[in-house]
């Protein structure tokens, strides 16, 4: 995983801001403030809704330029969700600029009372189908953005005084860019839910199945030969141009699985079902998603998105045909995956997106990656406010945790 070394260098390289930083009013079609004199810095608020054709431009750019990679919030994705995703539909992003060049994209949204929040509070933005909230920021500029955003954020309607990432890679260069920031203003920083999560990390000199025990793959491997001797058996992998007959396999795979028992299926959702094919589609147009099919004589058995971005990739959603199931046609479909993707020296890291303790991909990939919600104050002096808006989340986040245990109980 690349380390944050450079991009701080360079960055403690250049003039810290000076002038005072006078945040943009928040506001649809977005009001510019200059932020930095110095350094030319101008803060805009708007919601994704409201991104013109200019400023989606300039997020592409970004992306290429990104200290730290994130396809959940590249413009394919994350303008798909705030299409048609309800609840992302009022999310908006502070847009930091350089002049011309946009070097920050940090979405999210100010929360208070009516969210259940005693301290107004900016929530980075992810959601149900985005697993990771690490923001867009320039590699030759990360310092001052982080810098800027946090000077921003309380001059926002509302006046958040408080910041909340979920899903924080913490072994990510913009985590530790931020951490070193803030341990030198003396802001610390409450941690909830950290939990590590498989990812697969390519090696050089290292098969990528090293680390599955012998008995598992020897098993497997048996399960896929008796598999083969019931028809033609084949892999396939789908970008362009039948990515969406593919999505349409996933969907109907994952929707005759135990999602579409619970009801919690795509297809079973035309706002999700619809965000999901144009998310996928428009990433695979960019050759930035596939999806691979395990078939046999034809029919898919097994299907798995992968998304890509900057030299990594995300796992990020499988379904399997559970008729099957004595075969693991899901769990063979991974194998094929790990020893493809984790053989490919393009890619320095894969996220299995999956919850912690995955019963299926952790006996595949060895490696974790450290995660959590991150909640910190914006600026130093803290109160007696701050300490109850944290001890508030917590007795949300037990609350939380018991209905969840209760509900699995119930199941049972």
């Amino acid at each position: 995983m690349p380390s944050s070394g450079a991009a701080d260098s360079q960055a403690r390289a250049r003039p810290s801001p000076r002038a005072p930083i006078v945040a943009p009013p928040l506001a649809q079609t977005g009001v510019h403030a200059d932020l930095s004199r110095e350094l030319s810095l101008v803060a805009e608020w708007k919601t994704l809704a409201a991104l013109d054709a200019a400023d989606i431009d300039a997020w592409r750019d970004l992306v290429a330029r990104a200290l730290e990679p994130n396809v959940f919030l590249e413009p394919s994705f994350a303008l798909a969700a705030a299409k048609f995703l309800p609840r992302e539909r009022d999310a908006g992003a502070l847009l930091i600029r350089d002049g011309a060049r946009l070097v920050g994209l940090v979405p999210g949204r100010v929360e208070g009372f009516a969210a259940g929040r005693p301290v107004s509070t900016f929530v980075g933005w992810t959601h149900a189908y985005a697993p990771l909230s690490t923001p867009l920021l320039d590699r030759e500029a990360a310092k001052e953005v982080i810098g800027c955003v946090r000077r921003a954020l309380p001059k926002l309607p509302g006046k958040p005084r408080l910041i909340l990432d979920s899903l924080v890679n913490e072994d990510g260069a913009v985590a530790r860019l931020r951490a070193g920031e803030l341990a030198q203003e003396r802001i610390s920083v409450s941690r909830f839910d950290p939990h590590r999560r498989a990812m697969l990390r390519p090696a050089a000199g290292r098969h990528p199945l090293a680390s599955i025990s012998g008995g598992r793959l020897k098993e497997l491997r048996r399960q896929r030969r008796r598999l083969g001797e019931l028809g033609v058996l084949a892999r396939r992998v789908i970008a362009r141009p039948e990515i969406a007959a593919a999505i349409e396999a996933y969907l109907a795979l994952e929707a005759r699985g135990w999602k579409g028992k619970a009801g919690g299926a795509a297809q079973l959702d035309v706002a999700t079902r619809l965000f999901l094919k144009e998310a996928v589609g428009a990433l695979a147009a960019e050759g930035k998603a596939r999806i691979d099919l395990l078939t046999l004589d034809e029919k898919p058995l097994a299907a798995a998105i992968t998304l890509f971005s900057g030299g990594r990739a995300w796992f990020w959603k499988t379904a399997y045909d559970e008729d099957y199931a004595r075969f693991s046609p899901g769990v063979q479909l991974a194998l094929d995956l790990t020893e493809e993707l984790g053989g490919d020296a393009k890619i320095s890291l894969v996220d299995s997106c999956a919850v912690a303790g995955h019963p299926m991909i952790d006996h595949l990939w060895s490696e974790r990656l450290a995660i959590a919600d991150w909640m910190m104050p914006l600026d130093a002096a803290g109160g007696p406010a701050l300490a109850a808006a944290m001890g508030a989340e917590k007795i949300r986040r037990l609350a939380i945790h018991g209905l969840r245990a209760v509900r699995r109980i119930a199941r049972g």
